[in-house]
This record gives structure tokens, sequence and C-alpha cells, in this order.
């Protein structure tokens, strides 16, 4: 009989995941290591091989969990705001908490600089990620008297990470606060 509950395996591989996510997040994929990460779950290094193959791998499932929860933070946008959903969402997006903490929001802006330089099965769960993302936002676009749809979604998408990646390099905090103050007004007309 097993010491563990038939879905601990489950939930520690979903857990490391989750760990090495917010590595991501915060120093992006080069600064994934697995025995940190392990480490930081309570593992050891040896037991990464039960739940995952490489780091590629893991790779992999940690953007595509980064943006599962970008994902679900429009749809909660759109169901606790309904009509106001786009407004509530670009006002976090184009946010100085959304520039200074990086270990929240949005993947785009965190790994846009680096993915090109992933393994091809991490830059397919980007691409597959983003297309997700413009989706789902595409869903609440016309809330702001743009276009709907994927395009749409793309596109507004492109125009909030573009912007948050530019204040997050403006060393001023007021200069960088204006610049996400004049995109969120340009956005949202």
């Amino acid at each position: 009989m097993s010491r563990y509950a038939a879905d601990h395996k489950e939930k520690t591989r979903a857990r490391v995941i989750a760990l090495a996510a917010q590595r991501i997040r915060a120093e992006g994929i080069g600064g994934l290591g697995v025995a940190g990460v392990m480490a930081e779950a309570g593992l050891t290094h040896g037991g990464f091989y039960a739940h995952f193959p490489s780091r590629d791998a893991l790779l992999v499932e940690a953007v595509s969990h980064l943006f599962d929860v970008a994902c679900d933070a429009v749809e909660q946008a759109e169901a606790k705001h309904g009509a106001r959903a786009l407004e509530r969402y670009v006002d976090f997006y184009l946010s100085p908490r959304h520039r200074d903490d990086t270990s929240i929001g949005c993947p785009v802006p965190a790994l846009a600089g680096e993915i090109r330089h992933a393994a091809p099965a991490v830059r397919e769960a980007f691409d597959s990620g983003l297309e997700r993302l413009a989706e789902t936002l595409g869903r609440i676009t016309a809330q702001g008297g743009r276009p709907a749809g994927r395009k749409a979604g793309l596109a507004l998408l492109a125009e909030m990470s573009g912007a948050l990646s530019l204040s997050r390099t403006i060393a001023d905090p007021k200069r960088s606060g204006a610049l996400l103050a004049d995109v969120r007004a340009e956005v949202l007309g």
C-alpha cells in the first residue's frame, strides 16, 4: 500500500509547475534552475525526473501555466465587471503595480525578449498561449469600442505589452507612469 494519496504525484507535479512559472516570470527562462525549483518545492533534484523528462518539458508546462493564469484573469474580469471588464483589465495591465512587480501579470512582456532563444517546444507553448490569450481578450475588446475577436485581442495585447515593456525601461517613475497613463487613454479612447 502506498503511503501517499492517489493524487499525490499529480499535485506535486502541479506545484513544481507553478513554482517554475513564478521563477520564469520573475527571472526569465534563463533563471529557471531545476535544482532550485525542486528545493523550493521541498523535493530532491533527482525526483525531478519522476515528473518531467527534461528541463524543456518543465518549461513547456510552466509557460502554458502562465498563459492559463493570464486567460483566467481576463475571464475573472469579465465575470466580475461585465461591461467594464476591458476597462478594469487595462487599468491593471497598464498600472505601476504591474510594471514594478514582475511576479504578477502577463507573461508576454516577461518572456517576449528571450522566448526566441528557447527550444522549439517552449516557443510553441508560448505561441499557443499567446493565441489563447488573444482570443480571450478578443471577447471583451468590443467593450472599448474596438472590434471584437482574436485579431483585436492580439492588437490590444501587442499595444499593452509593448507599453508595459517600455515603461519598465524608463528610470524615472513619473515618466514611466505617464507613458502607462497615455497608452491607457489611447487604448480606452
